[in-house]
């Protein structure tokens, strides 16, 4: 059975500093301003901006109630010309278990409650262990390893403290009112983007919503902060976080609903950030959605694409190659897009006649800057597909020259176009071909045809390839 503990305090001891010079508490109430900027990597950056009344020489101060997850060797203190010598940072926080692991070996005081008449009643105890979770008491000379009652202490034990802190010596040039700003990096922040994109009936035409998911998997609150999100990749080191930045199990989150305004975006240093239009309280344990787009009519486009899919090598056929499913769109502003979308999820719907959205697929979008092209591969085709045959083949010299047929049958009810895409190797060239192509580089070209309704599109070509050094196929 748990014990449920309540823990009487009649003394208590945050900070014992050892120097003549009085400990100065910079607490959340001297806040003036909360900057934090969220990266893509689980890490984000934290300048938080107090008042303090400084004095002339040393000065010991405590930075109360910051991120519980900081990585304390990034942390950089500014303003007011001062200059650190030393930082501790302290985050043996007051709870059940770090009270009772440091008052092993104290007497404590065992309270029971009688089921029958709700009369307390308060027995001294010593507590002699405390391990996993669970304390053994000594009471009346008898070791009880499975107390059942609340445990109430004495006394706080030293060191615990009720908020993290960070405690600095630092120099000031003359007695002072100034602003301190802390920088420093913190773990356990974290930002994704989504996208919802609703198909039209013919699947030329979308619209695009998407939305930024805030995810605070600390045990910090940012109150009233000013909020930027980075896209793009941080270079970090990798390394062993101390325990203290072990990873904490996410409790149920809550939603908060989307805000009206978008966030503006801004080109930095290859990255770009997001700010949200206005502060926003990011509390312990939360996932926070804000919109990020919200557009209409972007126009896209869907292919069933072949990808060096349909080459067999031999005499063997290949036979109900299915086509892939390929939604493509450009983002630009002539598209109502031309903004850098965040990499992300997009999930697709379509309305069916009886206007009821259908789920039809979802695909990762990398980071995409502006103007750039969008292709999105959504799985197999149901009612395309292809079989394909090397229907000739010959030697001449160092050149061998391989033809190909190739029949698409569309089982839909409505035309399909294809875009078929095959590599080759070595110096070669297409001879003969029943469809114009393209060539896209110099080992790759493209064939894109319509294949009407319930019919079916055949594709022959022939192609020579000159390899004088290796006979590796093609």
């Amino acid at each position: 059975m748990k014990i449920k503990s309540s823990i009487t305090l009649l003394a208590m001891s945050t900070f014992l500093c050892t120097s003549a010079h009085a400990l100065t508490v910079i607490g959340e109430n001297q806040q003036k301003d909360l900057n934090v900027t969220i990266y893509n990597a689980n890490i984000a950056l934290v300048n938080d901006t107090r008042t303090s009344n400084l004095t002339s020489g040393k000065n010991h101060i405590s930075y109360e109630s910051i991120a519980d997850m900081i990585i304390p060797e990034s942390a950089l203190l500014s303003g007011g010309s001062v200059v650190t010598t030393e930082q501790n940072f302290n985050y043996d926080l007051i709870d059940t278990n770090s009270l009772l692991a440091k008052s092993v070996g104290e007497n404590v005081i065992l309270e029971t409650v009688n089921q029958n008449t709700g009369e307390k009643q308060q027995t001294e105890a010593k507590l002699i262990a405390y391990n996993n979770n669970q304390p053994i008491l000594k009471i009346n000379g008898k070791i009880v390893t499975n107390p059942q009652g609340t445990i109430l202490l004495n006394n706080l034990p030293k060191g615990l403290i009720s908020k993290p802190s960070l405690n600095m010596n630092i120099n000031s040039p003359s007695n002072q009112e100034t602003d301190l700003t802390l920088s420093y990096l913190t773990r356990g922040l974290s930002w994704t983007a989504n996208y919802v994109a609703n198909l039209n009936e013919d699947e030329n035409s979308m619209g695009l919503n998407g939305f930024i998911t805030l995810n605070n998997q600390s045990s910090s609150t940012f109150k009233n902060a000013d909020l930027k999100l980075v896209a793009g990749d941080v270079a970090q080191v990798r390394h062993v976080r101390r325990s203290m930045m072990k990873a904490m199990a996410v409790d149920a989150m809550q939603v908060n609903s989307f805000d009206e305004a978008m966030p503006t975006v801004e080109d930095v240093a290859d990255f770009y950030v997001y700010t949200l239009p206005s502060k926003t309280t990011v509390l312990p344990k939360q996932e926070k959605q804000v919109a990020l787009l919200s557009k209409t009519n972007v126009a896209v486009q869907k292919d069933y694409v072949f990808d060096n899919a349909l080459k067999p090598y031999n005499a063997n056929p290949l036979e109900n190659i299915k086509a892939r499913v390929v939604y493509q769109f450009d983002n630009n502003k002539g598209n109502t897009l031309g903004i850098a979308l965040p990499k992300g999820v997009i999930r697709f719907y379509k309305n069916t006649k009886d206007n009821e959205s259908v789920y039809v697929g979802e695909a990762f979008i990398n980071h995409t800057p502006n103007k750039a092209t969008v292709k999105l591969p959504m799985g197999e085709a149901f009612d395309i597909f292809a079989n394909a045959k090397l229907t000739k083949q010959n030697q001449i010299g160092d050149t061998q020259f391989k033809t190909y047929e190739i029949i698409f049958k569309n089982g839909s009810t409505k035309d399909k176009t294809v875009t078929v895409y095959e590599n080759f190797n070595g110096d070669w060239q297409i001879t003969q071909t029943s469809m114009d192509y393209i060539k896209e580089t110099a080992n790759r070209v493209k064939w894109r045809f319509n294949v009407p309704a319930n019919q079916e599109t055949t594709l022959t070509y022939q192609v020579a390839v000159e390899n004088k050094h290796s006979h590796r196929k093609y």
